[in-house]
This record gives structure tokens, C-alpha cells and sequence, in this order.
């Protein structure tokens, strides 16, 4: 008799077919990064934490907590609470003892998964902070496809864009360009403020758009105009960038990234589909 070894398996995270046949095609992005992520503590047989899990996935508490509801009230999880209604530790479920159909409970057993408390007592800071609190506002409004497209082929506006771009680290999507669009034209931030706008919150480590619309809301509700106002309302919580390649070198920014071709047919499609 003889051992056999898979060096392969330390590395690696089981997902259950049921879970990619009958779960995965409802969960938005946030759930399903969630879930994942929540395998793989159990996996490597580690603890997580809801701050950990917010940072690393540039999502909200909220939304974290949001997305761990989801799971338990699909019955893939169960959340245990202490007495001071801290959670303590998460039950990942058999899926082959559940019926996709229904949203029992957790059966009995399971894996557990251990939650580290919070490093920090919950704090609401005054501004910018848009995405650890609800900020009440009004549904935005879907833009026509030709003024989206009329606002990705102005020069100005493309120039806007492509700086945009170089912040968050890749391009962008339609729904992000249709958030840069509200921003601009519909709160009326100018393109000094959101270069602003998106530096503090890059700094922060958010590059989620729903939490950069969060904090443009915010400040606008503020009646937040100018950069200097925007740091007066954050109390100097922005981080400076000294010689960071995002701060202004020349007076046309535009020429310094790399443009790229959008699609206006697709778009439209995209838009209206």
C-alpha cells in the first residue's frame, strides 16, 4: 500500500453543480462574490470578516451583509448571532439536502465558517461615506441611447471618459459611462469635480460606481459645486496624490491616455435592449 497526493487540492475550491444549475443564474454580482468567497475561507478552513469582505470586493458593509440575507433566505445559509446581534459565524449548507424551489431553513450540520468582529465601532462619517449609509434620492432616469452616444463622441466629454478610465483601471462599461453622463449633465458636477469626485474615492479603495453615484449624491445634497467646497464637506479625509500620473500634468489631459473606439451601434442595442 502507498500514499497518493494532489498538490492540486490545497489550492483549490469545490463549487457544487447544484449551485452553478440552480442558484448562480439569479445572484447578482455581489452575491455571487460573496458565496465564492465564502467556499473559499471554508475550504482553506479560515475565518472571514464583513469589513475583510467589503474591501476586498469594493462593496459596502451593507451590501455584504445584504448579499449573506440573500443566501441564508435561499437556505444555502445560516447566520449565528451573539447576544448583541453580532455576527459570529456562518453555516454553509449541504445543497444536495435543499430544494432549489423552496427557501427552507439550513438543515442540520453543515460547514461553519467564524466572522471576526468589527475593528471598529460603526461610525457614520459625515461625507463621501455615501455608500456605509442609505442616501435617500429619486430613481435616476434612463438616458436615450443618442445622448449617451452624443456625450461619449463629444471631445470634451470623451476626454472626461478616458480619465475616468485610467482611475478605475480599465474601460467602461455602458452602465458606468450612463453614471458618469448622470454626474455630469444631470447633477451638474464640472469635469475638475469629478476628477476629484474619483480620486477621493480610489483613495478610499471604491471603485464600485453605485458607491462613486452614492457620494456625488451626497455631495450634491450638499450643494457641493467646486473641489474646494468638496474637501471642506469631507474635512480633509481625501488623501493628496503628490506626483501621482492622475493629478493634472499638462492642461489637456486628454492627449496623455489611450483612446479607445466605442461602438455607437452596439450601444444603442445594449441601451435599448
Amino acid at each position: 500500500m502507498f500514499a497518493i497526493y494532489n498538490d492540486a487540492m490545497n489550492d483549490s475550491t469545490l463549487v457544487s453543480n447544484l449551485f452553478i444549475d440552480e442558484y448562480m443564474k439569479e445572484a447578482n454580482d455581489a452575491q455571487l462574490k460573496i458565496y465564492l468567497y465564502l467556499l473559499r475561507c471554508m475550504s482553506s478552513g479560515r475565518g472571514a470578516g464583513i469589513q475583510e469582505m467589503a474591501d476586498r470586493f469594493n462593496h459596502t458593509e451593507r451590501e455584504v451583509m445584504r448579499s449573506l440575507r440573500y443566501w441564508e433566505k435561499k437556505g444555502l445559509l445560516n447566520l449565528e448571532f451573539d447576544s448583541a446581534k453580532n455576527l459570529t459565524a456562518v453555516r454553509v449548507s449541504d445543497l444536495r439536502n435543499l430544494d432549489p424551489a423552496g427557501e427552507s431553513e439550513v438543515p442540520a450540520g453543515g460547514r461553519v465558517i467564524s466572522i471576526a468582529p468589527r475593528l471598529t465601532s460603526p461610525k457614520e462619517e459625515e461625507a463621501g461615506q455615501a455608500s456605509e449609509k442609505e442616501v435617500p434620492c429619486a430613481k435616476r432616469a434612463k438616458h436615450s441611447s443618442e445622448a449617451v452616444a452624443a456625450f461619449m463622441g463629444n471631445e470634451e466629454r470623451a476626454q472626461l471618459l478616458f480619465i475616468v478610465e485610467q482611475y478605475i483601471g480599465k474601460p467602461l462599461s455602458v452602465p458606468e459611462i450612463e453614471v458618469i453622463y448622470y454626474i455630469s449633465e444631470d447633477l451638474h458636477f464640472s469635469d475638475d469635480l469629478i476628477d476629484y469626485l474619483l480620486q477621493y474615492c480610489v483613495d478610499r479603495g471604491k471603485k464600485d460606481f453605485r458607491y462613486i453615484e452614492k457620494v456625488a449624491l451626497n455631495w450634491s445634497e450638499k450643494g457641493v459645486t467646486t473641489t474646494k467646497q468638496a474637501e471642506r464637506v469631507v474635512s480633509g479625509a481625501a488623501k493628496t496624490r503628490g506626483n501621482s500620473s492622475r493629478q493634472r500634468s499638462s492642461s489637456n489631459r486628454f492627449n496623455q491616455f489611450e483612446q479607445h473606439q466605442y461602438d455607437f451601434d452596439a450601444l444603442e442595442k445594449i441601451l435599448n435592449s
